[in-house]
């Protein structure tokens, strides 16, 4: 065999000696060499065994039985998982999410701070491969990391830059057992497909297939590293509330741009939504328009939105509206923590936020609801639309429908916080109005 898998795993330094470690053992050749290396290695390591069943094959159940004797042979934690697979989901989207989320409850119980897992090089070429033809971001492109932190879990793939020649060498010459996913010789999966028909294709035209790839994954992931951290000074100086300065994003060069669009996305959808290069293309043309208020759909419920001089993303929540009559004095809620109170006395108080209306007869009905098209207010240079009012004032459109206001039946008298309508000079009575948040 080429290499000697327990020298080159010490000599790596991934693992402290004596430490707790989650091994996702499958039951195939990668994790059962892998298993084996690791309780061989001078590290006294304390190994977990992790195994999920897919029910994907008749064989799994009798390979979970035999994966838990063996745990209790060597004296070792064994925690097993079934995977439920809803019909209408993507099976290895959904399997691998329900895979990882285990791992990492597994942790936790046994305070292990790595999971391990067996992905090999020859993994990283097909993922690699399959990214390239596919399309991914730009730090996609550089396949899977060895290390990958998750908070407080690293996910520690040993075996990265070994193949499956090796792996498979090591089996024989040490007698390991193993079982056979027969499913990986069908041609049903993508990535099967390209394991079976389109690897070796290319490795007739270049056998050294696995060094070019690994070549191009060191140079993205060295360019990646330049990138990032100039997009991390840009984020630094430029993001509040996960709010972005217009102008100086677009000052940026594009593959900037996209790395910050990146930050920004992940850290409000909490890594759950990927964005596409069309959808970033888009959205670069969106920042440069100059239409000042501009929304794009990201999926799953989140938009991208532009507003005068700053961008963001945004959940899509239902708007509900709001139409109270006001009929006479007191408190009226718009929810359990916002509402509006309507007195005739004048109240001490802390709200920095309130309208005194002068009137001389009757004052109700009054209205508090949201604003409509056609609304007016009046001003010290007359008449003029709320839609104006809100333009001078670079409200951003996405707020202007959600707006609240204070009205009588002919025009608008206060837009809490933006604008208050002309008082008459005159009067004999006062309505004091509160807005409380």
């Amino acid at each position: 065999m080429n290499i000697d898998l327990r020298k080159y795993i010490e000599r790596n330094s991934m693992f402290d000696k004596s430490e707790t470690i989650v091994l996702a053992l499958s039951g195939g050749v990668d994790s059962m060499v892998l298993f084996n290396v690791l309780t061989n290695i001078n590290l006294e390591l304390k190994i977990v065994l992790a195994h999920v069943n897919h029910n994907k094959r008749e064989e799994s159940k009798m390979e979970y039985q035999m994966l838990k004797k063996l745990a209790k042979k060597h004296n070792i934690p064994f925690e097993g998982y079934e995977v439920e697979i809803n019909d209408n989901s993507n099976f290895h989207d959904d399997s691998r999410n329900q895979r990882y989320a285990f791992f990492k409850v597994v942790a936790q119980k046994h305070k292990a701070s790595k999971i391990v897992v067996a992905h090999h090089l020859d993994d990283q070429v097909e993922t690699i491969i399959m990214r390239l033809i596919r399309g991914t971001s730009f730090s996609g492109y550089a396949g899977i990391p060895s290390i990958r932190k998750d908070r407080n879990i690293s996910i520690v793939r040993p075996l990265m830059k070994v193949s499956k020649k090796d792996i498979l060498d090591y089996a024989r010459d040490n007698d390991i057992v193993y079982y056979e996913d027969l499913s990986n010789s069908e041609d049903f999966y993508t990535r099967n497909r390209y394991r079976n028909k389109i690897i070796p294709l290319l490795r007739i035209e270049n056998p050294n297939l696995n060094e070019r790839i690994l070549q191009f994954r060191d140079y993205i992931e060295s360019a990646d590293l330049v990138l990032d951290r100039i997009k991390n000074e840009f984020i630094e100086q430029n993001l509040f509330y996960n709010t972005v300065n217009l102008e100086s994003f677009n000052k940026l060069e594009r593959i900037i741009k996209i790395k910050v669009l990146t930050h920004i996305v992940n850290s409000a959808t909490n890594n759950s939504l990927e964005i596409m290069y069309e959808q970033y293309n888009s959205i670069l043309k969106l920042c440069l328009s100059k239409n000042p208020n501009q929304s794009y759909s990201l999926g799953n419920n989140y938009s991208f939105k532009k507003e005068y001089d700053c961008i963001y993303i945004e959940k899509d929540v239902p708007f509900k509206k709001v139409n109270i009559e006001i009929t006479k004095y007191g408190e009226y809620f718009i929810s359990d923590n916002h509402s509006f109170i309507f007195s005739d006395n004048k109240i001490e108080h802390k709200y920095t936020n309130y309208f005194e209306l002068c009137y001389n007869s009757e004052v109700f009905p009054l209205y508090l609801r949201n604003r409509e098209n056609g609304d007016k207010m009046k001003l010290k240079v007359g008449t003029k639309k709320i839609k104006d009012i809100l333009i001078d004032k670079k409200i951003p459109q996405s707020k202007r429908e959600k707006l609240l206001v204070v009205s009588n039946k002919e025009s608008v008298l206060w837009i809490p916080e933006i604008k208050k309508s002309l008082n008459s000079e005159e009067c004999n009575k006062k309505l004091y109005i509160y807005e409380v948040k």
